[in-house]
């Protein structure tokens, strides 16, 4: 599963970032990595963007980014 297939107020663990390198490094700056837990707080109408809280830091990311993250629902 995906962020992509999220919804908001749901909760996951991040199990793989499969993206390139660059863009990896900016996300584990945001504290999004393997094994970060995060909350869905918004997505918007068609799901083209997702407001993450990730610890006390809130990331969007748009749909493909969140379709590079591999997650596991809690």
């Amino acid at each position: 599963m995906n962020v992509s297939e999220l919804k908001r107020g749901e909760h996951a663990i991040v199990i793989k970032v499969e993206l390139p390198m660059l863009l990896k490094e900016r996300l584990r700056s945001l504290g999004i990595y393997m094994g970060a837990k995060f909350v869905v707080l918004k997505t918007s109408f068609k799901k083209k963007v997702f407001l993450i809280q990730t610890g006390g830091c809130k990331v969007a990311l748009d749909f493909e980014l969140a379709e590079g993250i591999r997650v596991l629902k809690t």
